[in-house]
């Protein structure tokens, strides 16, 4: 997956799913406009790592869709790397979210990324820039959700950071069941021969399930640039005052089966 991909437990668990129905953090983190859905105000904590790689990272957020007409959510992470491969850095993000009825939203994300690459040569080994992200999202029907979505548009000249542009649709029936799909367009990562952009693709689906207080998640992401399939899954508990959630994200493809595992905590405020 995309080095500079903030995950949270819900959105790794349903692989590339979770962005037209993601709220609270996960709206933080994949889809401002997703920000509106709900009245929540979160305080979460995140720990991902990545036993192949000896790679970890962690971070915070915290979300207010319930205070005022304007949703708002901040978030910093920090990645360790192993210091020999892969990447390090920090994100830090700052989102706003505007309903326009009950049908339609707006959101953005302003972001500042320090990334690098570790033991590796190459071109653009550094992305240290202001950047945004920005979303759409359309509810023609209730638990129905349609969104347009991009990434990194301000080009920071890295595929640490690449632009990427796409579309996500989910449908939720009566609160419990959630089946969805994610579609995004890479188009600052790869080139051909000639040094000219390649775009390439990212998709996949997901669906969650609520049974009381237990939500169960799984997805399948499949990344066309790296030729690379993955499978996803997760749970959690939650009651009026806290949840805990885990994913797992697994390679099942390519020369290395890499594996990331999620943790999270949060608190709800009232």
């Amino acid at each position: 997956m995309l080095p500079e991909t903030m995950e949270t437990a819900r959105g790794m668990a349903m692989g590339l799913g979770a962005r037209a129905s993601a709220t609270s953090t996960s709206g933080l983190a994949y889809n401002p406009a997703g920000l509106s859905i709900g009245r929540h105000y979160h305080v979460e904590s995140a720990f991902v790592y990545e036993p192949q790689n000896a790679r970890f990272s962690s971070g915070g957020a915290l979300i207010d869709s319930y205070s005022g007409p304007v949703n708002m959510g901040v978030s910093f992470r920090y990645v360790h790397g192993n210091g020999e491969n892969g990447h390090g850095g920090y994100d830090g993000r700052v989102a706003l979210g505007l309903p326009l009825g009950d049908y339609f939203a707006i959101g953005a994300t302003g972001r500042y990324v320090s990334f690098w690459r570790e033991g590796q040569e190459g071109a653009n080994p550094y992305a240290e820039h202001v950047t945004f992200d920005a979303a759409v999202r359309v509810s023609p029907l209730p638990g129905f959700h349609i969104a347009a979505l991009g990434y990194n548009l301000v080009d920071v000249g890295s595929s640490l950071a690449p632009l990427q542009v796409g579309g996500s649709i989910s449908y939720t029936i009566d609160n419990v069941f959630t089946l969805a799909f994610d579609g995004l367009a890479d188009l600052g990562t790869f080139r051909d021969i000639d040094g000219n952009i390649r775009p390439e693709a990212l998709f996949g689906g997901a669906a969650e399930l609520f049974t009381g207080e237990v939500p169960i998640r799984a997805g399948w992401m499949f990344d066309t640039g790296r030729d690379l399939h993955y499978l996803t899954a997760g749970g959690g508990w939650m009651n009026q005052e806290v949840g805990v959630d885990v994913a797992v994200r697994q390679q099942i493809t390519g020369p290395t089966l890499d594996t990331w595992l999620l943790a999270s905590f949060r608190y709800f405020i009232h």
